[in-house]
């Protein structure tokens, strides 16, 4: 992803206008920014004056004044008619109404492409809906840390009285394995794929019929798959 950045060289008095790359550096394993100086400004009025060394069509491309854009809309065509039509889109309006359209595109780019949340903000420019002026990097830390125990809870006490008034809900639980040493939950336990790995032993309830979820809980990997159902449903009560 690029923008463009102008800088006014306070001995000349010129202002240059730089292209500023985002791109993933694979052997830093981070996210890295390249700027390069593509022209200037016309100091009388404004325009936008190219560097000699680039082609007439980038040049044109690079121009200020040029606003065309595009947008990926598929996914989100997509994904707003499903949240739409199971109610997902009020249901979180009404439990985060100050950050329900970050928690979206979120789950957007999670459906869609996965990986660390921290690629998002990019994924997210060039794909509808575009919130990238608050879907920072940053602003992604914070809608996270104010998702609490009791955020979620006040959510899936909602989510699953309206799942439940037309299914049955079952319950089971998996494992799964992982090399983090960051997880409290992370334990050896009873692997069921054979590995010599802790795991996370996530607890699901979902519905019968649609085989929406519902609900979840994580649970430490040492201990055993067999979990009272009233510990759970006491949430919900």
């Amino acid at each position: 992803m690029s923008c463009k950045i102008n800088h006014m060289n306070k001995t000349t008095g010129v202002t240059y206008v730089y292209e500023s790359v985002s791109y993933w550096d694979k052997e830093k394993q981070q996210p890295r920014n390249k700027r390069v100086c593509i022209g200037k400004l016309d100091p009388d009025n404004g325009a936008f004056i190219p560097s000699k060394r680039l082609k007439t069509d980038q040049s044109v491309a690079r121009d200020p004044a040029v606003t065309a854009s595009a947008e990926t809309v598929g996914p989100s065509l997509i994904l707003d008619n499903i949240t739409t039509r199971l109610g997902l889109d009020s249901l979180l309006k009404s439990c985060f109404p100050d950050s329900y359209l970050q928690i979206q595109m979120m789950a957007y780019y999670l459906v869609t492409q996965g990986g660390p949340l921290s690629h998002c903000e990019a994924w997210s420019k060039s794909h509808a809906p575009h919130i990238t002026t608050t879907l920072t990097s940053q602003r992604i830390n914070e809608t996270l840390t104010t998702i609490t125990i009791d955020s979620k809870q006040h959510f899936f006490t909602k989510w699953i009285k309206q799942v439940m008034e037309d299914d049955y809900l079952c319950y089971d639980i998996t494992s799964i394995s992982s090399y983090s040493e960051l997880n409290e939950y992370i334990k050896f336990g009873h692997n069921r794929d054979k590995e010599k790995l802790p795991q996370l032993n996530l607890a699901m309830i979902f519905g019968q019929k649609n085989r929406l979820p519902v609900y979840f809980h994580q649970l430490p990997g040492n201990i055993t798959d067999v979990i009272p159902f009233p510990i759970i449903n006491n949430h919900f009560n």
